[in-house]
């Protein structure tokens, strides 16, 4: 799940009602307790994007193993992002990555063969050049 729909399944939850707060966890620790009241939330706009913010950007950290859940009133428990999710993306990155970085290699040797190919050319012709100059020269 990326960060965008964890945010807008969480707005979801909370427009529904009875949700008493967001919670952030990282190997069962608790990293970060948001409180919501439906309220407050509806009425202060600028505290609601300053949430979705925090939470976002918690969510950000993907590679650190976060999970999200949301807490209702009555108790409940809702996992809106797990420690799996999180460790599939991260997994899933290091796999982008480590095909960036081969690609990148290989356009690097190909640039350096270019390069190189391209340098003996230049000299090759500069030998010709040189052959042409010292052939055209009137000789004693």
């Amino acid at each position: 799940m990326d960060v965008k729909t964890a945010v807008e399944k969480i707005k979801e939850l909370v427009r529904k009602g009875n949700v008493s707060k967001i919670v952030v966890r990282r190997k069962g620790e608790v990293l970060l307790s948001i409180p919501v009241n439906v309220g407050v939330v509806g009425a202060v706009i600028g505290l609601t994007a300053a949430k979705w913010a925090v939470l976002a950007a918690v969510l950000g950290t993907v590679g650190f193993g976060c999970s999200v859940e949301i807490v209702k009133d009555d108790g409940e428990v809702v996992n809106v992002v797990t420690e799996e999710d999180t460790q599939k993306a991260k997994d899933t990155a290091a796999g982008v990555i480590q095909d960036v970085k081969e690609a990148a290699t290989r356009v690097v040797s190909q640039v350096k063969e270019g390069y190189e190919e391209a340098v003996q050319e230049e000299k090759a012709q500069d030998a010709d050049f040189e052959q042409v100059v010292d052939d055209s020269e009137p000789k004693d």
